[in-house]
């Protein structure tokens, strides 16, 4: 079945909402397409039903529903499958009679055609198909304890899964998870993207995403602004530096990355890599006396510094344009004067790893700063300047550091946020062979090098994680466990062009 002919979008839009905007405005959505929201339920169970069509799947379709309009989904769904002669049953995880309106309306409509109802799990019955339709938009919190014991019977069957609009236990606005949330191969997600499903954990709860805008999308978009950016490839490749014909080295910006403390060699000398190879002019590279031959054996392009004190860092950082703070810097003394000397400079630093601990020792609004906080750095930089409540919300976070420190935010992780002001991208790039050491020294280095060549701090972050994990998608293809953090360079040259 090609895009064209489907009910449904792979190609997904570049503006996504919170699941509460998508609730709240799909009545007037509707209203203004000239339709009504009986006819979208109707609509979201035929899209999902072209999906199931194309599976084939190898065994009966299960259909989990529970007592809102996502189960009147699955109940429309179900009507279908056994229309076109599947082997189909529905398991109500709550009593079908506490549906009402049009849910209530789909659920009789499947039982006068025969369909099927079960009140229990089937043991001797395997399905190859699991359809998640019990919890939709307005979900929050923790599964109630009976379907949470239902997704963990079916854990470890090696059903495919399809999730309805979001699986079940997956906030759609701030990608928070609950244990036991349903985990899906596919999510159908209807009339706009949801940002909760794109980051974090979500991701890994809603596999591939596909939308079902059901003929009211252009209304929607009319009626709501988004609440963040889902950027294309297209769209964040179209930055990348163009060199003219005349460039010369001096014109393609000149980095200082500072750090490596003793025995900490490697973390700059990544960072300092991935900096030449995503188009820096000139890098240099301050590290402690004893770390200086190691940081530039084998790679002598780098001007290499050996730094014992602040006095010493001064002259260098008077010829950079940009700089780099954190990779192995430690938090020893030396460190903490090397941190000092760079808080007071004016040019555009990019803050990792230690650079972000010592930050947090010492808040401060930095408004030339990247900021590239994994969570439990961004926990402990909310934690430094006193944030009114704890939240375990990535979206939440993000806007707290990015409002508190006046800076752009990189909240790494599946679907990292980067964050300036009001602005807010999820990227789309990544894989999980993303889990090794390095990886976070070679993204400080790579947004170095776009920030030297001219880029403002928000999109050379964007483009940035962009290039990192795509990179890392291509340098998975020969075996993603095992995968280091310099196997990348040779792609990020590549993607940079």
């Amino acid at each position: 079945m090609s895009i064209s002919q489907a009910k449904y979008l792979t190609n997904l839009p570049q503006v996504a909402y919170t699941a509460q905007a998508v609730q709240t405005n799909e009545a007037e959505a509707a209203r203004l397409a000239g339709t009504t929201l009986s006819a979208l339920m109707q609509r979201a169970g035929a899209a999902l039903f072209d999906y199931v069509s194309s599976l084939a799947p190898c065994g009966p379709i299960l259909i989990l529903t529970g007592k809102g309009n996502n189960g009147g989904d699955g109940y429309v769904l179900a009507r279908l499958c056994h229309q076109a002669g599947m082997e189909v049953a529905v398991l109500a995880l709550f009593d079908p009679q506490q549906l009402q309106g049009d849910a209530y309306e789909a659920y009789q409509a499947y039982l006068s055609g025969g369909g099927v109802v079960l009140d229990s799990v089937q043991p001797d019955n395997a399905p190859g198909l699991i359809v998640d339709a019990v919890f939709g938009s307005g979900f929050r919190g923790q599964l109630p304890e009976n379907v949470a014991t239902v997704f963990r019977h079916f854990a470890s069957c090696p059903a495919h899964r399809l999730a309805v609009d979001i699986p079940s236990g997956v906030n759609g606005s701030t990608s928070e998870v609950a244990c036991d949330a349903f985990v899906a191969d596919v999510t159908m997600t209807f009339i706009a993207l949801k940002q909760g499903v794109l980051s974090g954990s979500a991701k890994r709860h809603t596999g591939s995403v596909y939308l079902a805008q059901l003929g009211v999308g252009r209304e929607f978009a009319q009626l709501v602004s988004p609440s963040s950016h889902y950027f294309s490839k297209e769209t964040l490749l179209a930055k990348r530096p163009v060199r003219p014909m005349d460039s010369y080295k001096n014109r393609c910006g000149h980095v200082l990355l500072i750090g490596g403390g003793p025995g900490m060699a490697g973390a700059i000398r990544l960072a300092a890599e991935a900096c030449l190879r995503a188009g820096a002019g000139l890098v240099s590279v301050a590290t402690h006396p004893d770390n200086q031959a190691m940081v530039l054996q084998g790679r002598y392009e780098l001007m290499v510094h050996g730094v014992a004190n602040a006095q010493a860092l001064t002259p260098l950082l008077d010829k950079a344009d940009t700089l780099v703070i954190g990779p192995g810097l430690g938090q020893s003394e030396w460190a903490h004067a090397l941190f000092d000397a760079v808080r007071s400079s004016e040019q555009h630093v990019v803050v990792d790893a230690d650079g972000l601990n010592l930050l947090a020792g010492q808040p401060m609004q930095w408004q030339n700063a990247v900021l590239t906080p994994h969570w439990g750095e961004a926990r402990r930089l909310s934690t430094a300047i006193k944030a009114d409540a704890e939240t375990s919300s990535r979206f939440a976070m993000s806007n707290m550091l990015a409002q508190h420190y006046q800076a752009c935010v990189v909240l790494k992780g599946p679907g990292t946020l980067v964050q300036q002001e009001k602005r807010i991208n999820i990227n789309r790039s990544g894989c999980a062979a993303m889990a090794s050491a390095g990886m976070g020294d070679v993204l400080s280095g790579i947004i170095a090098a776009l920030l030297a060549q001219g880029l403002s701090k928000f999109d050379a972050a964007m483009l940035a994680v962009y290039i990192h994990g795509l990179a890392a998608e291509k340098a998975a293809h020969d075996g993603a466990n095992g995968l280091l953090a310099s196997d990348l360079f040779v792609h990020i040259r590549g993607i940079i062009g």
